[in-house]
């Protein structure tokens, strides 16, 4: 095997080869399909499937989903700072594609630890075990596209892998005590501040200002939604489907209305709390009033 010539981090000898190693399989179409699979990955995907999960499946679910995710990439992103490893991208004899997804720094993959983070929370309600060893075998796949891309080293994505494991499974068993709907609402309305305020004070750069922005608003918003509100997604097909569409165009729009300010920080949280307050509290509101929702019966704990 052919030895470097230039210098590389203690350690990252046998990673350098391997991915010269992965990328001497290349191909036209494989190169395509771990394009496809790179993108199944990314945080744009995530935040259109989570709402549609929140709005036109399970409220409940669509909540605790989100926030173990969000969670997740919090961390992710401080960590990235925290460890400031570069990607890959340059190094002589490294081929980097799909450059639009690879932001920032390196170390972990947000993508291997995203995707690792939603089967760790999904795996135990997947009906057989044939769907979990496929959905396994995607996000793995996944994290094997980032190294075939050019865009994290090996141990980016195993880290990655190994972090959404344990806050996935953390996340989702300290969501099986809490939930919006099953405290009282002063108490929900205070985890939904602090939590984030307090994610926000320990990582305020400009990525972990965006999450924790998300999980503040998703979170009042729900409380507030369960408060004064009172919907409830109904069990006919069609009315969860205009459910998601609706709720999906609502995001593009806000997003579309601040896009000529998405390089302002202020202007960018702005974004990220109007999304959040749009799914959790104005769509809701929305769909109730066009009788896309029903009224929520039941008995609100606290009220």
């Amino acid at each position: 095997m052919a030895t470097h010539t230039f210098p590389l981090p203690a350690g990252f000898g046998w990673q350098y080869h391997f991915i010269l190693w992965i990328q001497s399989f290349h191909t036209p179409i494989l190169d395509k399909v771990a394009t496809v699979l790179s993108y199944l990955g990314t945080e744009s995907f995530y935040l259109i499937i989570l709402p549609i999960v929140f709005l036109a499946f399970s409220r409940q679910f669509g909540l605790r989903l989100t926030y173990v995710f969000l969670t997740s990439m919090f961390f992710n992103a401080w960590l990235k700072s925290v460890i400031q490893i570069a990607r890959p991208i340059g190094v002589p004899g490294v081929r980097s594609l799909y450059l639009s997804t690879a932001t920032g720094l390196s170390t972990p993959s947000g993508h291997a630890q995203g995707t690792i983070t939603l089967w760790a929370s999904l795996v135990r309600y997947l009906p057989t075990r044939v769907l979990r060893y496929a959905l396994l075998t995607l996000v793995l796949l996944i994290g094997i596209s980032r190294v075939y891309l050019g865009l994290h080293w090996p141990m980016d994505v195993v880290l990655g892998w190994l972090l959404g494991l344990i806050i996935g499974y953390a996340g989702w068993q300290i969501g099986r005590w809490w939930s919006y709907r099953g405290i009282p609402w002063h108490f929900a309305l205070a985890f939904a501040i602090l939590f984030p305020a307090v994610l926000f004070y320990f990582n305020h750069d400009p990525r972990g200002a965006e999450y924790a922005a998300y999980l503040f608003a998703i979170g009042t918003g729900s409380v507030i939604e369960r408060r004064f509100i009172h919907s409830a997604i109904e069990a006919v097909w069609w009315k969860r489907i205009c459910a998601g569409v609706i709720g999906v165009g609502g995001m593009v729009a806000i997003q579309w209305g601040l896009q000529s300010t998405e390089s302002v920080l202020p202007w960018l949280l702005l974004r990220d709390l109007l999304i959040g307050w749009w799914v959790t509290v104005g769509a809701p509101w929305i769909f109730l009033k066009l009788n896309v929702y029903q009224p929520d019966t039941e008995a609100y704990a606290g009220s």
